[in-house]
């Protein structure tokens, strides 16, 4: 008697279940491929070999079975149902396509008044010019406020360069995390790059772009401003003072320092941009020297002089470069500040790098008090270009006199009148010296030195111009644009019976409106 053992064959129940269960393996992998598609909104490789997978699977199921397939099809629920599944089918296949496309070829549209939910076009203009990855990390719990406008905020900075990354991490669930990078409070905002880092903890576009410059831009440029003549004062937090606009190019990395001339004796070698802003007595000639041989030799300056009584001309360090401030004030029947003549609203501006950005806006204006003229003087040199910047309306005019009613008098001289201007100096464009590397003189010449000044600087985009202005000097051209604005706040205001209307409608009216329709057709249909 033999003690071989058989080996046990396959019972034809086990070989009938494989088909079926082929058949519902591929139906499972299909629809864990489209719920796999739909969480990441992305067509990628696991998706594709789940999809793969699954097909195989149904083939395998159909070449075991063929004839129960050749059943199932002729059978009278696939003929009634097959147009149904072909409308499903290419359902499915018009979704798949229409990811495929969005993930591709997106385009956001921000519908707000304000676009408070788009970047400003500053911060955009620095995005796109990032030559590192820069990391952004944002610590704040789901249900913290402010949650959502930072995960909002930082998607932003990821679809405005593909340089940025930027995550929205929960302290709560990624402890982890949280330790890694020594977080130990929420709303703490980490920026990285190059190895270096930025910690703050407000939540704002200009606090994050401000960081993004920063680390990308580790050197500083050097702004002077020229004091000991009744400059605007760099530190105060008077009307006339200049510390808003120090902490605005402070916020754009630049270094901002006095220099009283008269003890400097020169302007420093590491002066990028040179600054008078307002003078209102002479410059010892000694100093004027300076400041002539500082552009002779290539320098960039922002001047700003204000109307006699008011500042001093500066006629002599400007005359040299085509320009001459007349010596009366511009009035402005027709665009001016509420009223005040004197106050000069400019909607004209000429087209340079400076007011690029205003002439792309829409009906931007920038604000002047007591505003001198800048006239033409006999072209100095070819290789200097005088361009004008702004310009008043045509029914300004020069007033002569202030006493009594302020009219245009007999012989008063009508506008437009150039207010700002822009010098620069170089070989003429065809020459074929445009490469040399000879500093060219760079100089911004403004007919009043308020505008800049705490009282106004918030005024229409007199911000942005005076920050233009001095990138533009600098030759930090990724800087010209227009700054981010600060969230506007527009509550809603609803009155005793407005808020009575809309807690009917939420609460019960609403809510009544499905049970109301339904009792409606059941009653038609009793």
């Amino acid at each position: 008697m033999s003690d071989e053992r058989q080996p046990e064959e396959e019972t034809p129940e086990a070989r009938d279940s494989i088909p079926g269960i082929l058949a519902s393996s591929g139906a499972g992998l299909l629809l864990a491929g489209v719920a796999m598609l739909v969480i990441r909104q992305r067509l990628w490789w696991p998706v594709y070999a789940v999809w793969g997978a699954a097909v195989a699977a149904l083939v395998a199921a159909a070449v075991l079975r063929p004839r129960d397939v050749l059943v199932f099809l002729r059978g009278r629920g696939v003929r009634y149902g097959s147009n149904t599944a072909v409308l499903v089918i290419l359902a499915l296949v018009l979704a798949v396509f229409a990811s495929y496309l969005g993930n591709r070829h997106h385009k956001r549209f921000d519908l707000t008044r304000t676009q408070v939910n788009t970047l400003s076009p500053q911060t955009t203009k620095i995005l796109r010019g990032l030559k590192q990855t820069v990391e952004i990390a944002a610590f704040y719990s789901a249900g913290q406020p402010g949650y959502q406008e930072m995960q909002d905020l930082l998607q932003e900075y990821e679809y405005a360069s593909g340089r940025v990354k930027a995550q929205v991490i929960d302290p709560e669930t990624s402890p982890g995390l949280a330790r890694q990078y020594g977080v130990t409070t929420y709303s703490a905002i980490i920026v990285e790059a190059g190895g270096e880092k930025e910690e703050f903890y407000a939540a704002s576009e200009q606090e994050i772009t401000r960081a993004i410059l920063k680390l990308t831009r580790p050197e500083k440029k050097k702004i002077y401003f020229v004091q000991g003549h009744g400059e605007h004062d760099l530190d105060s937090y008077d009307p006339d003072g200049y510390s808003t606009a120090q902490a605005a190019l402070a916020a754009l990395n630049y270094e901002t320092q006095k220099l009283p001339l008269a003890g400097a004796g020169e302007i420093p070698a590491d002066c990028d941009v040179l600054v008078i802003a307002g003078p209102t007595a002479e410059f010892d000639p000694r100093e004027a020297d300076a400041v002539k041989a500082y552009l002779d030799a290539g320098g960039k300056a922002l001047i700003m002089t204000d109307p006699d009584g008011q500042g001093v001309s500066l006629a002599g360090l400007l005359e040299p470069w085509g320009l001459e401030p007349a010596d009366d004030v511009v009035v402005e029947p027709e665009f001016n500040f509420f009223g005040d003549a004197q106050s000069v609203t400019v909607v004209d501006f000429g087209y340079h790098d400076i007011t690029r950005p205003f002439v792309k806006g829409r009906a931007l204006l920038a604000v002047f008090i007591l505003v001198r003229a800048l006239e033409r003087v006999e072209q100095p040199s070819p290789d200097v270009n005088v361009q004008d910047l702004l310009r008043t309306s045509g029914e300004s005019w020069l007033e002569t006199s202030f006493t009594g009613t302020i009219s245009r008098s007999r012989g008063e001289e009508r506008g437009p009148f150039t207010i700002a201007a822009v010098v620069s100096s170089g070989p003429p464009p065809g020459t074929g010296a445009e490469d040399s590397e000879q500093p060219r003189t760079r100089l911004v010449v403004y007919g009043d030195s308020d505008f800049a000044a705490n009282g106004i600087i918030a005024n229409g985009v007199n911000k942005d111009l005076f920050l233009n202005s001095v990138g533009w000097l600098a030759e930090s051209e990724e800087l010209v644009s227009i700054q981010p604005k600060e969230p506007e706040q527009k509550p809603v205001l609803l009155t005793q019976t407005q808020q009575r209307l809309v807690l009917f409608i939420a609460l019960i009216a609403m809510p009544l409106a499905p049970v109301v329709v339904g009792a409606v057709v059941w009653w038609r249909r009793r």
